[in-house]
């Protein structure tokens, strides 16, 4: 992996929500034939004893549905950095279930990945009552989400259920946003490039750094290309370890997140029951507006982080400041 110096980025992960075009129209709808192969995928799955853990790509050959996911990938790669596919059949399946055609889906476009120090292979987005902060996370509460990245390459996302009101899904093209700063305040987007430290939340081993040793860049160029990592609560949490940030760096925060509360760089997407939602970390920040449930329904979503051994981008993931095999980001010199 080979540092780039700074440019504006070409291609198409740079996007405004005027050019993605009408609602939905983005979403891979499965196909009757597809629904079928995919759970005809999941009964072999479990009759051989598989759990989602153990599925690969070679336990979930889908030829009625490969080329789309093909598609999915594209899009995914090279393309606007997100993709949904639509109708996953929720309904035939049982939770462990629904998880193992998800995880099936999945290995069409990278391998599973843990998201914890204890080594969670999965994460269950739904309210739980708890007021979101530093010891709690957001996936546990029902509140509005700053953008941020994940801690992998990909991050998916299964709606199992759909909010009452609210729990929309927003992204932003980082593409456009390291564009836009580039050309208005380049003095902004060096900060942003020289990047953060990132609090680790407790995920690591008694005695170990609390914080990622070094700073991450939220713009950063490997490659020829764009890689961005940023989430300001992680960064700002790590002043309690005794960070200090400067003036200069506050006001990168501000200006970047000033560029992605405006309308034209926020795609807002529904996620509907069945939906399957892909997004590139490197190349799109996510956020979701606050939700409400009732006694009946209840907003709940399944989190899977993805690794593409076989893709482009080679940049730092945040998830190896959490995990056990994780390597933390050296310090730069």
């Amino acid at each position: 992996m080979r540092p780039t110096s700074p440019h504006l980025i070409e291609d198409a992960s740079v996007w405004l929500a005027k050019d993605v075009g009408r609602a939905r129209s983005w979403v891979h709808q499965l196909t009757a034939a597809s629904q079928d192969e995919v759970e005809g995928a999941v009964r072999q799955a479990v009759n051989a004893g598989k759990t989602f853990t153990d599925v690969g790509l070679a336990d979930f050959r889908l030829p009625k549905t490969c080329d789309q996911l093909r598609e999915v990938f594209a899009e995914l790669e090279d393309g606007a950095g997100f993709s949904v596919v639509g109708g996953f059949p929720v309904e035939r399946f049982t939770y462990d279930e629904a998880l193992i055609g998800y995880a099936g889906l999945s290995a069409h476009l990278g391998q599973l990945v843990d998201q914890s120090y204890a080594g969670a292979m999965k994460v269950d987005v739904k309210d739980l009552g708890l007021a979101y902060g530093k010891d709690v996370r957001g996936y546990q509460s029902n509140a509005m989400l700053r953008f941020h990245t994940d801690g992998a390459v990909l991050t998916g996302l299964l709606c199992l259920e759909s909010a009452v009101e609210g729990g929309l899904s927003v992204l932003t093209s980082s593409g456009a946003l390291s564009n836009r700063i580039l050309q208005e305040r380049p003095d902004l987007h060096a900060v942003l490039v020289k990047g953060f430290h990132h609090h680790r939340r407790g995920e690591h081993a008694p005695g170990d750094n609390p914080v990622s040793p070094a700073p991450i860049p939220v713009f950063g160029f490997y490659d020829g290309l764009l890689h961005c990592t940023y989430d300001r609560n992680q960064s700002l949490w790590s002043a309690e370890e005794g960070i200090v940030f400067t003036p200069e760096q506050i006001e990168s925060m501000d200006y970047l997140d000033s560029l992605m509360a405006r309308d034209e760089f926020q795609l807002h997407m529904e996620m509907r029951k069945g939906d399957v939602q892909f997004v590139n970390n490197f190349t799109v920040m996510h956020s979701r507006t606050e939700y409400r449930d009732s006694a009946t329904q209840k907003r709940h979503l399944v989190r899977y982080w993805i690794d593409v051994p076989h893709g482009k981008r080679k940049g730092f993931t945040t998830r190896e400041l959490y995990v056990r095999d994780g390597k933390l980001l050296a310090e730069q010199s």
